[in-house]
């Protein structure tokens, strides 16, 4: 597990200064190089492998180039309900008897989207101030009943877990699934041997899916949403921050979807999103660890050779336009105070991009970054202060984000004021080589930690491969990161980071003042 990350370790200590920067992530693309081989199927699906280590394990990923950012708003939290929803079997897989559960699965569909309309119709009844009509309240107590009938009769013919149980019984490590605004991403760690047990499961969860227990499963997804948002004060400010931040782009949604429509998200909608969006030309898989290149490219083409090529999707037609003028907002919830600040920025691979990656790390990272000597350690006006570059997403426009946690007593516009002073400072007087080198070298030693893990490997992999085209994208990153200069940083403050391009969000106690309205 320490080859390679001992190899970068001597390509970078053999040379020094300047010289060790520039040719270090060359160097190391060239390695990667070396191991891997990259395939591309006739219905479009890349695949990316890559041999490492000696352990006989592999790191399992598969992306799509979907996400929340996907959706219309009404679809909102539709993607990430779909992540849960492919955990649910095939037609092979977690059945004892599909042809005798298929009856009941229709059955759900049809009287579950009945139900969901009539309940919408009810919704709006009340939102009008206007009387429920018996006949409708009677109409859903009756579907409600027979729904729940329904369900009941089906779960006798499911088993649960049943893709877990067969991985587990096949030595699997970090079986998972995420959601986030750019992509979808399914992931597992077998050993190589087992390679044809893995592509015979997931092929068939792209072939074969049946969104059994859609209704039961979308309560979960509410009951999740209402932990990590609604009883999250940094849920509910990240959330809020973002509806005001973007004023027409995608991203403005949250991941996870709204309270008021995720009751009432369609299964033939979702089925539908998924035939649009999880198709092989937006895919890519990655496999990390001791394998036979031939052996594997076979078992892949076994597998996916026959899914389906779907449409190219043309692109957004709305871009997020920023007009001058500070955006502020606060939000009130009984949690700790928290400060959110963002400005708009552009994706990478933006010539600005990397910049910012620097000055996150200059501002936040460690307790000698710059914020953090400032706010936490000499002013002790703040807990703790972190920063995110190309939040809430990659694929499009996105912000440079600072979070704070003040101390329960505190002045905000001091706090305020203080970091617009660390700005105006770097704008003014740059930054000096030694502290840009120490940064540049702290990045590094994070990247060799990263290329540490087949797991880490294979995630950067397939997310490069998927979002710009190429694997390789990883290291033009790092090397346009190692090319920063004082004059890039001085730049992009002046440039995106003003006071009239700003959104601050403020997440307020309640509890201080004992108001809770």
């Amino acid at each position: 597990m320490l080859k390679i990350r001992s190899f970068f370790l001597c390509l970078f200590l053999i040379a020094t200064g300047t010289s060790a920067q520039e040719n270090f992530f060359p160097s190391s693309e060239k390695q990667f190089l070396e191991k891997i081989r990259k395939i591309k199927l006739e219905n479009g699906l890349t695949a990316i492998l890559m041999k490492r280590g000696t352990s006989p394990t592999l790191a399992l990923y598969i992306k799509f180039k979907v996400g929340a950012v996907d959706e219309t708003p009404e679809q909102a939290g539709i993607a990430h309900l779909l992540e849960h929803m492919l955990f649910k079997g095939t037609k092979n897989v977690g059945t004892s008897n599909f042809s005798e559960e298929e009856k009941y699965q229709i059955q759900i569909e049809v009287w579950g989207t009945k139900l969901d309309n009539l309940g919408l119709l009810k919704r709006d009844y009340l939102e009008r101030g206007e009387e429920v009509p018996k006949e409708l309240d009677d109409q859903i107590t009756v579907l409600s009943r027979r729904l729940k009938n329904l369900i009941e009769l089906q779960d006798s013919f499911i088993i649960k877990n049943e893709d877990s149980y067969i991985y587990e019984q096949n030595g699997e490590v970090g079986f998972n699934a995420y959601t986030s605004q750019d992509v979808t991403n399914y992931q597992i760690q077998l050993p190589s041997n087992r390679l044809e047990i893995w592509a015979k499961l997931e092929s068939d969860r792209l072939k074969n899916p049946i969104l059994r227990e859609y209704y039961t499963e979308r309560d979960v997804v509410i009951e999740e949403r209402r932990m990590r948002t609604e009883d999250s004060g940094a849920g509910v400010l990240r959330e809020r921050f973002f509806s005001v931040a973007f004023e027409s782009h995608p991203y403005r949604k949250p991941v996870i979807g709204y309270a008021t429509g995720l009751p009432f998200l369609k299964i033939d909608d979702t089925k539908k999103f998924f035939l649009e969006n999880y198709t092989p030309n937006r895919m890519v898989i990655a496999v990390v660890g001791d394998q036979d290149f031939d052996s594997t490219e076979k078992i892949i083409r076994k597998y996916f050779s026959d899914l389906k090529k779907g449409k190219e999707r043309s692109p957004y037609k709305i871009s997020e336009k920023q007009y001058l003028g500070e955006k502020r907002f606060s939000v009130l919830h009984p949690s700790s105070p928290q400060i959110m600040m963002g400005w708009l920025k552009p994706p990478y691979p933006h010539k600005d991009n990397a910049a910012f990656d620097v000055l996150s790390n200059l501002l936040t990272t460690g307790a000698g970054s710059r914020l953090n000597q400032r706010l936490v350690l000499k002013d002790k006006s703040a807990v703790s202060v972190g920063s995110a570059n190309g939040y809430p997403g990659e694929r499009y426009s996105n912000f440079f984000t600072l979070f704070i946690k003040p101390q329960s007593e505190f002045s905000q516009k001091t706090m305020e004021d203080t970091i617009r002073e660390e700005l105006d400072l770097i704008e003014k007087e740059g930054v000096s080589d030694q502290e840009l080198e120490k940064i540049k070298n702290q990045m590094v030693s994070e990247f060799l930690k990263s290329m540490d893990d087949n797991a880490n490997i294979a995630d950067s992999l397939s997310y490069y491969e998927l979002l710009y085209g190429n694997w390789n994208q990883l290291f033009r990153q790092y090397n346009a990161i190692l090319a920063v200069k004082s004059e890039d940083i001085k730049y992009i403050v002046k440039t995106y980071l003003s006071k009239n391009r700003v959104t601050i969000g403020v997440l307020e106690d309640v509890r201080k003042n004992g108001n809770q309205k």
